[in-house]
C-alpha cells in the first residue's frame, strides 16, 4: 500500500488531510512517499520546493555545503561568500598537501655526489649529523668518522666530505622551503585553487630513488 500525506507548500510541514481547516486547502498538496523522501531531501539539505503549473517541484539537495538554492533561477548557485569560503577551504587543503610534500622531500633523503651516497635527513639522521660535528670541532677535523649511510652501509669520511654531506642537507632543508613558500604564494593569487599545479620544484627522495631503481 502506498503511503499517502499531505504537504504545506507555505510551512513546508507534512500532515495527515484530517487538520486541514477551512481556507487553507489551497496550501495543500497530497503526496506519496516517493514525494514524501524528495520533497524531504531538499528542504533538509540546503533545498527548496515549489508549486510550478499545480505540481509540487523538488530541487534536491544542494551538490556542496557551498551552495544555495535561487528561487529565481530555480538552481543551486554558490554565492560570493559561500565562493569565499570554498576558496579558504580548498587553499587550505592545498597548502596541507605542499607542506606535507615538502616534509616529505626534507626527511626522504639526499644524494651526496662527493660520497656518491644517499644519506638520511630525517630528524635521527640530522641528529647523527650534528653528533658528528661536535666530535669534529672538539677532536680535530683530521680525523675520520664512520656515517651509516641511507642504504645502510659505513661509510668513513672525513672532514670536507663531512662538509658536503652537512651542505647538501641544509640546503636540501632551504630549498624544499622556499619551494613550498613558492607554491603558496602562487597558490593565493589562483582563482582555481584544486587546478593550481605545485609539483614542480620537489627533490627526489631516496625512496623514489629505490622506486626507480626496481622500476
Amino acid at each position: 500500500m502506498v503511503s499517502m500525506m499531505l504537504f504545506n507548500i507555505k510551512t513546508k510541514i507534512f500532515a495527515p488531510d484530517y487538520i486541514i481547516t477551512e481556507g487553507q486547502s489551497q496550501e495543500w498538496f497530497e503526496v506519496n512517499q516517493d514525494e514524501i523522501n524528495e520533497i524531504s531531501a531538499s528542504i533538509t539539505n540546503g533545498g527548496d520546493v515549489w508549486v510550478e503549473n499545480g505540481k509540487i517541484h523538488c530541487s534536491g539537495k544542494a551538490p556542496s555545503e557551498f551552495h544555495i538554492f535561487d528561487k529565481d533561477k530555480k538552481q543551486f548557485v554558490i554565492s560570493k561568500e559561500k565562493q569565499d569560503e570554498l576558496l579558504i577551504k580548498q587553499r587550505a587543503e592545498v597548502r596541507a598537501q605542499i607542506n606535507a610534500k615538502r616534509d616529505e622531500c626534507v626527511n626522504g633523503g639526499v644524494f651526496v655526489p662527493e660520497i656518491n651516497k644517499w644519506v638520511d635527513t630525517d630528524d635521527k639522521g640530522r641528529s647523527t649529523l650534528v653528533e658528528i660535528k661536535a666530535d669534529f670541532d672538539l677532536n680535530g677535523k683530521n680525523n675520520t668518522y664512520t656515517l651509516i649511510c641511507a642504504d645502510n652501509t659505513a661509510q668513513v669520511i672525513h672532514f670536507e666530505e663531512f662538509k658536503a654531506v652537512w651542505n647538501a642537507v641544509k640546503t636540501l632543508k632551504e630549498k624544499m622551503y622556499e619551494n613550498a613558500y613558492m607554491h603558496k604564494v602562487l597558490l593565493e593569487q589562483s582563482e582555481n585553487p584544486t587546478d593550481y599545479n605545485w609539483s614542480t620544484g620537489w627533490s627526489k627522495t631516496y625512496q623514489e630513488h629505490l622506486n626507480e631503481q626496481q622500476a
